[in-house]
């Protein structure tokens, strides 16, 4: 079956080495990136890592800001750095995470690959290296992906510990994918929660050179901290003559390792290496007679999957994840002491046919453990979630939607604070007001202001709201941007079930800024959880003057970046199916008048209308779109384009006018897809119906009536 192709947003604190967390991304993203868009966020990348394992260009790579150092760093890493994350983190339709704390992004649908918990609020609490402290008030503390330990007090060794503890049930993602079934039970101790889910790493088996194990060599690999306990080989090693240890990894325990060799006598026979390639780690894999393991209950751990891939037997102790994979048949699982490991590695030396025949085994077993099976699990459970989020978000949108008229209401974000702020009579020509809302001169970006008029509109009944954002020679109008952003917000705040949409106002705009523009509301706005859709698709409004009527150029730049959106013109011109393809060559699916009320004289009104309703058909997907408006008077802006204009009065008479325009809507007997309102605050062409000084709530009430009648009236005509 085709795999339907997903943007997804990839998370992890760090990809600048190929350890065991970003080993398993990297595998599956090499597998991944042909069949899905993939953006990858981490504090910095090592993009020589990537080009050597096979992932390419068309893998976008972003930046995110880096961890804090100083005072109060590890706090201020758990708690705050995740949100900034989330602000700088783009719309993609899933968002998979990897490690700790990267759950605690509030994006979703989310699929969460933690490798494991963190662990120092929990079983490595008390396990945090003592030594080497200035006093006894200070306590170190290890943080991955850090390579180094943080030193805090005592005092505050506890307090940052229970404040990380209680902010770390905050995450919510919607999966969690564990790296073995051990770590799911830990995960579900840890967050309460089922972990169903368990995908193990993998390991590229032809990566290694196969040698039957001859040399008395036993290797060791991970990063040198202590809950590793590589300090257990080397006293191991004492009690072992004529075999020598491999430690490949660095790590701020080294110091203390190399002085435990020497200590031992053993530093002629202990070898500390680090900075090697992975064809000098498949060298030393492949002449080691055997593979060491020692963690305290690591999670899972890729080396014993390594060992086994290279052909040699495990000597591992009898806790963690790993376990899982492996059986007597290939390893030896052992107590975390030093004369239990000494023993096998002893008994592996004097036998080396039983370490010939352990590791044949082990190569048989591993070749079930491959990356290709990890990556295609992985990616199975992120489609599944993308598809189970998709199915649930549909039946809602399904609710609003459907087969019923959706009713909404042209809304003006660029109102600015108070009386000579921008557009509240803050000039002649192009600002100028003669009536005022209720709600006095608001800033239409204070939450307030947003939330009384998102109550007010759903308690009236409408459906959605067109946001006009206008581009002109200077490009995207920034603050109705941030008020479009703040709309959203708050909508998703206070639960509306109210839906956004944008109306692109396009004047003198350059193509480059509508590109912009178009990419912003394709790749973030149109992807928020409240914009709206019809039949799953996004809805995107065009203010359409007609000045760009013909210019394919600019039309074809539109139609390639909104592909995929149902596309709406409310046009100042009429339209015709006949003709339209000549003018705006098929981009648009619908059209509705945008003033309806200055297109003729009153007595022409209802023809011109019905003329506008019946050439529908002129988008492509001939959408059934009336406008409704109160009145509309424009007389005393100053500005010359609009002295030409014969229709630049039209009274509301008391109501009557609105009245004419309703009943007129209500006589369809095809049903309309929608009912557009225009406007609800646009105040200088006085054609809002919010509740205002001059008109009270008039229009208001006429409009919840007017779409109570409709609901009832459509209702029976399906």
């Amino acid at each position: 079956m085709r795999r339907k192709r997903l943007d997804i947003g990839i998370v992890i604190p760090e990809l600048a080495k190929y350890g065991g967390a970003e080993r398993l991304l990297i595998e599956c993203v090499r597998r991944w990136q042909t069949c899905h868009d993939i953006t990858i966020y981490a504090t910095r990348f090592d993009r020589d890592i990537l080009r050597e394992h096979g992932v390419r260009r068309s893998v976008e790579l972003v930046r995110i800001s880096p961890y804090y150092e100083g005072p109060h760093s590890i706090l201020l890493n758990c708690v705050l750095l995740p949100k900034i994350w989330e602000q700088e983190i783009g719309v993609h339709d899933i968002y998979h995470t990897h490690l700790w704390s990267t759950h605690l992004l509030d994006l979703h649908p989310s699929v969460w690959y933690p490798h494991e918990p963190l662990r120092i609020l929990h079983d490595l609490r008390y396990n945090q290296s003592m030594e080497g402290l200035v006093n006894n008030l200070v306590r170190n503390i290890h943080i991955y992906p850090k390579y180094n330990y943080d030193k805090v007090t005592d005092v505050l060794f506890e307090a940052y510990l229970n404040s990380m503890d209680a902010y770390d049930k905050l995450g919510k993602p919607d999966r969690i994918v564990a790296n073995s079934r051990y770590t799911a039970s830990y995960l579900e101790e840890v967050y309460q929660r089922k972990v169903d889910d368990v995908v193990y790493p993998g390991v590229n088996v032809d990566d290694f050179i196969y040698t039957p194990p001859e040399e008395n060599i036993v290797l060791t690999i991970g990063q040198l901290w202590p809950h590793k306990r590589i300090r257990l080989i080397i006293e191991a090693v004492k009690h072992v003559e004529d075999v020598q240890l491999y430690v490949v990894g660095n790590g701020p325990d080294a110091a203390k390792l190399k002085k435990t060799a020497r200590s031992l006598g053993v530093s002629d026979r202990v070898f500390f290496l680090h900075g090697l390639t992975n064809l000098e780690v498949q060298i030393l894999f492949s002449r080691c007679m055997a593979v060491v393991f020692t963690p305290i209950k690591e999670p899972f751990g890729i080396v014993p999957l390594e060992a086994m891939a290279a052909g040699k037997p495990l000597i591992g102790v009898n806790e963690g994840g790993f376990t899982e994979v492996v059986d007597d048949s290939c390893a030896f699982l052992v107590p975390p002491q030093p004369l239990a490991i000494a023993e096998r590695i002893r008994y592996l030396r004097d036998n080396k046919d039983v370490a010939a025949k352990m590791g044949l085994a082990g190569l048989e077993k591993v070749r079930a453990y491959n990356w290709d099976r990890t990556a295609e699990e992985l990616i199975a459970i992120i489609e599944d979630t993308h598809a189970r989020w998709e199915k649930s978000h549909r039946k809602r949108a399904s609710r609003r939607g459907g087969d019923r008229t959706l009713f909404g209401a042209q809304y003006y974000c660029w109102y600015g604070d108070g009386v000579g702020s921008a557009h509240w009579n803050d000039n002649l020509q192009f600002g100028g007001v003669t009536d005022m809302p209720e709600l006095g001169y608001y800033a239409s970006s204070h939450g307030t202001v947003i939330e009384e008029h998102l109550r007010t509109l759903e308690a009236a009944g409408l459906d959605f709201l067109i946001l006009n954002l206008h581009l002109d020679s200077d490009g995207v109008n920034a603050y109705e941007l941030a008020v479009i952003e703040n709309i959203f917000s708050v909508a998703e705040e206070i639960g509306s079930k109210l839906r956004l949409a944008v109306q692109l106002c396009f004047y003198d705009a350059r193509k480059k800024d509508a590109v912009t523009v178009l990419k912003l509301i394709g790749k973030v706005l149109s992807r928020r959880e409240h914009y709206l859709r019809m039949s799953g698709k996004p809805v995107l409004f065009f203010f359409w003057t007609g000045v760009l009527d013909g210019n394919k150029s600019f039309i074809s730049t539109v139609d390639e970046y909104t592909e995929g959106f149902i596309r709406v013109a409310t046009s100042l011109r009429m339209y015709s199916r006949k003709t339209e393809h000549k003018k705006t060559f098929g981009l648009f699916d619908g059209f509705t008048l945008f003033s309806p009320l200055e297109m003729c004289a009153p007595e022409k009104w209802t023809k011109l209308w019905q003329e506008a309703y019946d050439n529908c058909d002129a988008g492509a997907m001939g959408l059934q779109i009336i406008t409704v408006s109160p009145g509309y008077d424009d007389s005393h802006l100053k500005d010359p384009q609009r002295q030409g204009n014969i229709y630049r009065t039209v009274d509301r008479d008391g109501g009557a006018t609105y009245r004419k325009m309703l009943d007129f809507t209500l006589s369809q007997q095809r049903r309309p897809h929608m009912v557009v309102v225009s406007t609800f605050n646009e105040y200088h062409e006085n054609t809002h119906i919010e509740a205002s000084v001059n008109n009270g709530s008039r229009y208001m009430d006429m409009t919840r009536a007017f779409i109570s009648q409709g609901r009832k009236r459509w209702r029976k005509s399906r």
